[in-house]
């Protein structure tokens, strides 16, 4: 007969391979993605994008939670002490490796707090006039800066975006001066453009382009090397010709993370679905016509070196070109 303590063993024995089939595979519930930007911009725009094609394809609703605030750290503080499980990341742009260097504390650290799970895409900024300046292209514009030191203000989505750096590069490498107005989100920002309250805003091509070619606002130039194929009649910073500015770029990226200590196995699944939604030809045509290219594939240890590097690189930036919060 068999003893009660052998009974016990060959039962427990006999339910562990059902006890492990029982753990539900990963995702078995909704995502939430978190943008740390306002509704209406080009981040929430683009992650909107991705979330719609990646919820397609890991069979689970993504469904996407704006939190702004302060450049990008409310929100990415928010997913830096979300639970590691998979079920809360981040869709964060260029901020994600300037925030170190732009703000003297942050409640987080951008590289050890997260697990990059995928690169997603790139874009330059486009350059935007308000209706009321008597000049309609970027060389023109900088005389009248340079003519008029402090007279003209800039808006941005917050401080330490992309658009702010863009434009802060701009006038660090020109030698001029303008005042910077950080908003919450560059949808406010725009309104005041088109209202004329300030000159000028940058906003990467995802929302900048069909701004720049909806006639309201002047397209002054765009910050890639050569002129977009979605509107080649707006010229590039370079092509300004005005001192100083002959080697002028700036594009910025878009990532997704997790909270560091994500398992392995959940943050390879979530590597491997930004992959096949990448891979994806209508998906591709969809980035393409915001003015977006897909960035090259990465496993996650690649994307964190690809991380630190930026962080290294837009340190020294801000700090050779004295750029501060406003």
């Amino acid at each position: 007969m068999m003893n009660l303590g052998r009974r016990t063993l060959l039962i427990s024995s006999l339910m562990a391979p059902a006890t492990l089939q029982a753990q539900p595979a990963f995702p078995s519930r909704p995502i939430r993605l978190v943008v740390p930007f306002a509704p209406g911009g080009p981040s929430d725009t683009l992650a909107r994008v991705f979330a719609e094609r990646l919820a397609a394809v890991l069979g689970q609703p993504m469904p996407v939670e704006n939190r702004s605030g302060a450049g990008s750290t409310v929100g990415s503080d928010a997913v830096a002490k979300a639970a590691p499980d998979g079920y809360t990341l981040l869709f964060n742009n260029i901020s994600q490796a300037t925030n170190a260097a732009f703000f003297s504390r942050l409640p987080f650290d951008p590289l050890k707090d997260f697990a990059p799970v995928g690169l997603l895409a790139e874009s330059p900024v486009v350059l935007l006039g308000a209706p009321n300046l008597p000049v309609s292209d970027l060389q023109s514009f900088l005389a009248l800066v340079r003519d008029n030191p402090g007279r003209y203000d800039y808006g941005s989505a917050g401080n330490g975006t992309a658009a702010h750096l863009a434009v802060a590069k701009l006038l660090a490498m020109a030698g001029l001066r303008m005042n910077h107005v950080p908003y919450r989100g560059v949808a406010p920002a725009t309104n005041d453009l088109m209202a004329g309250t300030i000159a000028l805003v940058g906003d990467t091509a995802t929302t900048g382009l069909g701004q720049a070619r909806g006639g309201r606002l002047k397209g002054l130039a765009v910050t890639s090397a050569r002129r977009m194929p979605q509107a080649p009649e707006i010229s590039t910073v370079a092509e300004s010709g005005f001192p100083g500015l002959a080697d002028y770029t700036m594009t910025s990226w878009n990532m997704l993370l997790s909270p560091a200590g994500t398992p392995e196995p959940v943050v390879a699944r979530l590597n491997e679905a930004v992959r096949q939604a990448k891979a994806d030809p209508a998906f591709q045509a969809r980035l393409e016509a915001l003015g977006n290219t897909l960035m090259d594939d990465a496993a996650p240890h690649a994307i964190s070196a690809f991380l630190a590097a930026e962080q290294g690189r837009w340190g020294e930036v801000l700090r050779a070109a004295g750029i501060r919060p406003d």
